[in-house]
Order: structure tokens, then C-alpha cells, then sequence
């Protein structure tokens, strides 16, 4: 595995499981240009600073899931530790990272006591709940009861239509195997119910719920890969100017995988 530091204004450390593994406490050599690659392990954004950091988040940079919390803990502006779990190598069946998510599924997050909290929207509440003047989560029972409806569609509802296109397109790519067509177009054409939904639901709306929520990072992370996955948002234009105004967001750029 490998970490790296999320930068401004809290700063973010990226290292590789395997690199913690050998030095725990190891840090970029004095000197080392922002943004450079010693040994496999990078850094962005801040200058040198003491270990202080008291979260971590156990992710892979092309799971959607771990990109809207990514994304969650740049607009937060959270010091926490980015730590790649590799999954083609099987890391997230070790017994160390079971120890920590016994679904061995990224994201999953892990505090300096210990303590661990997996699903990226419960995650995302989590990280929200530290800082509750962002708004992100709404304290008041209509606007939280409305974020969470979100949360629960799209972990229920379109989670599972846009993952069954990415296993055929992006995963089936990623671990050198052919896709299956048939599988693609039934993947596709829940994609395109869902996508409706969304389209009637933005209507004269900047954002999912009024104002920008963990209901939109969690959504639109399904989307960041549309190109590769084959969807086009053409048909919904109120899909697609919501997409834009996330993607045009710091927080989202800078959780982008590299593509």
C-alpha cells in the first residue's frame, strides 16, 4: 500500500501499505521538490511538518467510493493520511486491513485510537460531523432527512447500476479481462433510469438538495469516469450542468484519479 498527504489548507500524506510496513516514520528528505516521488512515495502541497495527523484513509485512487470521500475531505480542508490499498495485489484481504474492515473494501477509515469506520457515506457523515459549520450535513431534521435520502439511493439504487458498467468497462480493463456486452447495455440501461431521476430532481436547482451536501459528492463520484465508462449526459442537460459545477470545485479536481 501507499500514502500521501492531502495539501491545502490542512496538509494530506499519501504513502503505500508496503511502505509503511518498512518506515513508519519516514518523511520527505529535506530539499525534495512538492509534488516528487522518492521511493514510491510522494507528497503534495506542504513543506515538511511533524507527524500529527490523527486520521487515516485506506483507499484506491480509482474507486469512486473513495473519491468522494476524498473529495469530502478536501472541501473539509481535514489533515489526514491517504494510504493506497492495492487491490490487484490482494492487500485488502491481508489480515491487517481485515483487522480494520472486515469486508476487506476500501474506503475505510482508521483514527490514532483505533478506531475504524468503513462505508464511504458513512465515512463522509463522519468527517462532515467534525466540521458542522460546513453544512455539508445539515443539523435541522428535514435537511439532514433529505441528504440521507440521497445517501441511501445512491448506496442502494445507483451505486449498483453505475458499478455494474464500470466492471465492464474500467475493471475489466484494469484487470485485463474482455467485457461483457450483454452485462454492459443491462448496466447501461439502469444508468439511464437513474440518470432520469436526477434529471427531473434538478430542476431549477443548483444542487441536490438546494445546497451544495454530502448528498452531491456522493452521487456525482459515479460520474468522474463517465468518459471511460461510455455515459453520455447529452440527453440530461440538468445532469450534466450539476456534474460541471462539482467538477469545476477544487476538492473534486484534486480527488480525480490519474486517467
Amino acid at each position: 500500500m501507499s500514502a500521501r498527504l492531502l495539501s491545502e489548507p490542512a496538509p494530506v500524506r499519501r504513502e503505500a501499505l508496503g511502505d509503511l510496513a518498512r518506515s513508519p516514520g519516514s518523511r520527505r528528505p529535506e530539499g525534495l521538490a512538492h509534488g516528487s516521488r522518492p521511493g514510491g512515495r510522494w507528497r503534495i502541497g506542504a513543506p515538511p511538518f511533524p507527524r500529527r495527523n490523527t486520521l487515516k484513509l485506506y483507499e484506491n485512487p480509482f474507486s469512486s467510493a473513495a473519491l468522494k470521500v476524498r473529495a469530502v475531505i478536501h472541501e473539509l480542508g481535514l489533515p489526514v493520511t491517504l494510504i493506497t490499498v492495492d487491490m490487484a495485489k490482494g492487500e485488502h484481504k491481508s489480515p491487517d486491513f481485515l483487522a480494520k474492515n472486515p469486508n476487506g473494501k476500501v474506503p475505510t477509515l482508521v483514527e490514532d485510537d483505533g478506531f475504524c469506520v468503513w462505508e464511504s457515506n458513512a465515512i463522509m457523515c463522519y468527517l462532515a460531523a467534525k466540521k458542522p459549520e460546513s453544512g455539508l450535513l445539515p443539523a435541522d431534521a428535514r435537511g439532514m432527512a433529505q441528504v440521507q435520502q440521497w445517501l441511501q439511493w445512491q448506496a442502494t439504487t445507483f451505486s449498483a447500476s453505475t458499478n455494474e458498467v464500470m466492471m465492464e468497462t474500467i475493471y475489466a480493463k484494469l484487470f485485463g479481462r474482455s467485457k461483457d456486452e450483454a452485462k454492459y447495455a443491462a448496466g447501461m440501461e439502469k444508468v439511464r433510469r437513474d440518470l432520469a431521476v436526477l434529471e427531473k430532481t434538478l430542476t431549477g436547482k443548483e444542487f441536490l438538495c438546494g445546497k451544495l451536501s454530502l448528498a452531491d459528492f456522493s452521487i456525482v463520484s459515479a460520474l468522474v469516469l463517465r468518459t471511460p465508462m461510455g455515459v453520455d449526459l447529452e440527453a440530461f442537460p440538468n445532469v450534466k450542468a450539476w456534474v460541471a459545477r462539482l467538477e469545476a470545485r477544487e476538492s473534486v479536481r484534486k480527488s480525480l484519479p490519474p486517467m
